[in-house]
């Protein structure tokens, strides 16, 4: 039987209301003495009979009213059938191996597939068993089914793929096929470190058991984890990852044709530059790769598109239209200059406010460093840009009034902004660090020695996104999507006055990914991580055709598509930190449990049926009640 569940129990309680009827019914009863008249003998005991019916008829009537009041107890208490038909099958074993990055060392994954087989076959005879394959995303091989053979054929077929790892992707997958059932989840993986992410989405019900199954992760590893271009040279960044130094050898080839081959000594633990002159050539696939036999073998090739990209446009809002204002903002971005990084330009905000949306339109990243003269026509073109998809960086710093802004992008951004007293030793540090703002400080720099004297407090809407947050818990850097716009709100500002950011290392790089990111909502995007872009193509590394925009004859334009950097640090965790990772989803899980109690109550809407037996009870009640009387 299907087992019933109430989304408000407590509404329940007002079943107790069924005993007041039950009560006036029972003070209300009277016996009637009997005396016997020697006359009644000759009349029908007809009268007694009816007397019978009528008592029949006021049993009924109380029923009926105790119905009612349970009736409407039971709607209001939101039933719903909790159980599906899965929750009475057999309980399941699913198996999840990890086919990321990280398992492409040499032996590696044959290890995990000798790992999955054995926790297939070893699984208590009444389970039902399934497979996933996670990366990235997570995919159901085998649904939960009593067919061993097809579950362990489907394991001979694995290969390591090119994704990152993803330890809640693939839980929350796992426990979306288990459904209403109990069982046990068997991670296969290399318990690397970076699988757990705060970003992921993911729980794992109190009622399964997980088990880790772990495979030995190589001793060391060389990757290249980054490719750029600065002026008519290609950079490569080599990170050796081992205790020991290497001796190895980078290769440079564009479309297929080699362009150089370089030595290098990489020292233990550390990353050096390779670079190459890529002078005259500004169309092609440019991959740079290094010979690494004992690491994981999808990281040892990156690429770069050198097909020309349009050039982000920033304009900075500024209180006084004084260079000063924008002095480190502008040295941030003119370091990429030669690179064709970015093309700048500053305005007060009288000048802003006389602008026209036009001349908006060749503008891919605004930053607000004050709002001192920004009229209402100004602040209304402001809004407007958001709205028509632009970037906007708004610095909470001095010259940046609350109210201006708030004006500006009233029923754009719920962020509010207010000031608050100093804290001294207040720091920030991101909550996303896979956010694109900060991918790059994996290994440039440190926001931690950024020191803020002065900082604004901003109270994010339900519908914005905290990225970064500073050391009291408070919201440092939130983003707010607006259509196919970005908003980035920044607690402080840009322009050493409340802070030493503009003096530190980690300046230029925030600086730089921050309004690439902004423009990225009208400037398009040349790298891509795998996963990121849909099919086949986007799913391993090398060069992608995108489809072109609807109305256009020239072929979409080339991206390059690169393994995730952070699947390169063979860095592990243990097991028991891997089942402590597990418990903190049972919060999650909870949760979720409860959105999915909500929605079958809502698809069941039983509470309606409970109403309308209400009705009809009532109904009864009514008529039966004119008949007695």
């Amino acid at each position: 039987m299907l087992g019933l569940s109430f989304l408000s129990p407590l509404f329940l309680a007002g079943a107790l209301a069924a005993a007041v009827p039950i009560a006036i019914h029972l003070f209300h009863r009277r016996t009637e003495p009997v005396v016997d008249f020697a006359a009644m003998r000759f009349l029908r005991r007809a009268p007694v009979e009816h007397s019978r019916r009528r008592r029949l008829r006021e049993l009924i009537l109380l029923a009926l009213r105790v119905a009612a009041l349970l009736l409407l107890a039971f709607a209001f208490a939101r039933p719903y059938l909790a159980q599906s038909a899965a929750a009475l099958s057999a309980p399941v074993t699913m198996v999840l191996v990890d086919t990321s990055v990280s398992m492409s060392a040499p032996g590696q994954f044959d290890q995990a597939k000798r790992l999955a087989e054995a926790a297939l076959r070893s699984a208590p005879p009444n389970h039902a068993v399934g497979v996933i394959a996670f990366g990235t995303a997570a995919e159901v091989l085998v649904p939960p089914s009593q067919d061993r053979a097809g579950a362990l054929a489907a394991v001979a077929r694995l290969q390591p793929g090119a994704g990152a790892t993803r330890y809640r992707t693939a839980l929350a997958r796992a426990s979306e096929t288990l459904g209403d059932r109990t069982g046990r989840f068997v991670v296969v993986t290399d318990l690397q470190q970076s699988g757990w992410d705060a970003a992921d989405d993911g729980a794992v019900p109190e009622r399964v058991e997980v088990d880790v199954q772990d495979v030995a992760s190589p001793p060391g590893n060389v990757a290249v984890t980054s490719l750029r271009l600065e002026g008519a040279d290609a950079i490569a960044l080599i990170h050796n990852f081992s205790d020991h130094p290497r001796n190895e050898h980078v290769s440079f080839s564009l479309d297929d044709r080699r362009l150089s081959m370089l030595p290098v000594t990489l020292p233990s633990g550390s990353a050096i530059e390779a670079r190459t002159s890529v002078a005259g050539r500004s169309k092609g696939v440019l991959a740079v790769s290094v010979t690494d036999r004992d690491g994981y073998s999808a990281d040892n090739v990156r690429y770069a598109v050198l097909d020309a990209a349009e050039i982000p446009s920033i304009l900075a809002i500024t209180a006084g239209g004084q260079p000063s204002e924008v002095f480190y903002l502008e040295r941030a971005l003119n370091v990429a200059e030669n690179a064709g990084g970015f093309r700048f330009r500053a305005v007060s905000g009288p000048s802003f406010s006389a602008m026209t949306p036009q001349a908006l339109q060749g503008v891919d990243a605004i930053v607000v460093f004050g709002t001192r003269g920004l009229e209402h026509r100004g602040r209304e073109l402001l809004g407007g840009y958001v709205k028509s998809g632009g970037g906007l960086l708004i610095t909470a710093g001095p010259y940046v009034d609350a109210l201006v802004l708030r004006e500006a992008l009233d029923g754009i951004v719920p962020v509010a902004i207010r000031a608050r007293a100093a804290i001294p030793g207040l720091r920030f540090a991101p909550s996303d660090s896979r956010h694109p703002v900060f991918r790059l400080f994996g290994g440039v720099g440190t926001l931690g020695n950024v020191a803020f004297a002065r900082a604004a407090h901003i109270e994010a809407g339900t519908t914005a996104e905290v990225i970064a947050r500073y050391s009291d818990g408070t919201p440092a850097l939130v983003e707010e999507q607006v259509a196919a716009g970005r908003v980035l709100v920044f607690a402080s500002d840009l322009n050493n006055e409340w802070n030493n950011f503009p003096l530190q290392p980690a300046f230029v790089p925030f600086v730089h990914e921050a309004v690439r990111y902004l423009a990225a909502a009208r400037s398009p995007r040349v790298d891509y991580l795998v996963g990121e872009l849909p099919g086949t193509d986007g799913a391993r590394p090398g060069t992608m055709q995108l489809q072109a925009p609807v109305g256009e004859t020239r072929p979409g334009r080339r991206v390059a598509v690169n393994v995730d950097p952070r699947e390169s640090d063979p860095a592990r965790i243990t097991a028991d930190a891997f089942r402590s990772g597990v418990s903190h989803l049972n919060a999650t899980a909870a949760q979720q449990a409860r959105a999915q109690a909500r929605e079958r109550e809502e698809n069941q809407r039983l509470w309606q049926y409970g109403l309308l037996l209400m009705v009809v009870s009532l109904a009864a009640e009514g008529m039966l009640g004119r008949r007695i009387a």
